[in-house]
């Protein structure tokens, strides 16, 4: 995402779906090496990180503080059996080709090809879809990515259909259970990959040393 160019006429969008603010954050270069070393002090009975000076973790108020995400209300939920080339047809606009869907997912390169920049002249209605193909890249390819890293799952854009009950779910609980389920995951043994918010991992993290260091 850091080479897609936000367009300022999507931010009254990007305000109403409650991801302004994580928005805002921009591209922040992760620090792999702090993260490897994270995720082998994590302990999966008590979610916590096992540090010499004690133990710690990431909580919902790190989530709202940091990322600027809701931490309550609805729970993000919903179908996963759509018919994901009609749904990006009529919610953003333009429709896969059969070569580029699979499954659930597109390549993040297709939706940056054709939905990146809003034309000078965009209506309304095309300025919301791409203020969803933004979102969409910004949820699936930042907060929820996979270990490819460059496909976008569209069982996310149907919480996009109406803006404003996007901005009324629990995005922050959702992003915090799926780095727990991430970190898990990647601390097994023989475990050599990691996804999910890894963003949030190093920001949280990154302030608890900084705290420790002055203390």
């Amino acid at each position: 995402m850091r080479d897609w160019k936000f367009d300022p006429r999507l931010r009254p969008y990007l305000i109403q779906s409650g991801f302004h603010e994580f928005h805002k954050l921009g591209f922040i270069p992760l620090d792999w090496p702090l993260l490897t070393a994270l995720v082998e002090r994590w302990r999966q009975e008590t979610h916590t990180f096992h540090l010499p000076v004690g133990e710690s973790t990431i909580t919902l108020q790190d989530v709202a503080v940091l990322l600027g995400l809701r931490v309550h209300g609805p729970a993000v939920t919903g179908k996963s059996d759509l018919q994901w080339d009609e749904l990006c047809e009529e919610l953003l606009g333009v429709k896969p080709d059969p070569g580029v869907l699979h499954g659930s997912t597109v390549k993040l390169s297709w939706l940056r090809t054709h939905l990146r920049e809003p034309p000078p002249d965009a209506d309304e209605e095309t300025l919301l879809r791409y203020a969803r193909a933004y979102l969409l890249g910004l949820i699936s390819g930042v907060l929820f990515t996979d270990k490819s890293g460059s496909a976008i799952q569209l069982k996310f854009l149907p919480l996009l259909r109406d803006l404003s009950c996007t901005g009324q779910l629990s995005w922050g609980s959702a992003t915090l259970a799926f780095l727990y389920r991430e970190l898990c995951r990647a601390s097994k043994t023989g475990a050599s990959e990691m996804s999910g918010p890894l963003i949030l991992l190093q920001v949280g993290e990154k302030l608890l040393v900084s705290l420790m260091y002055y203390q």
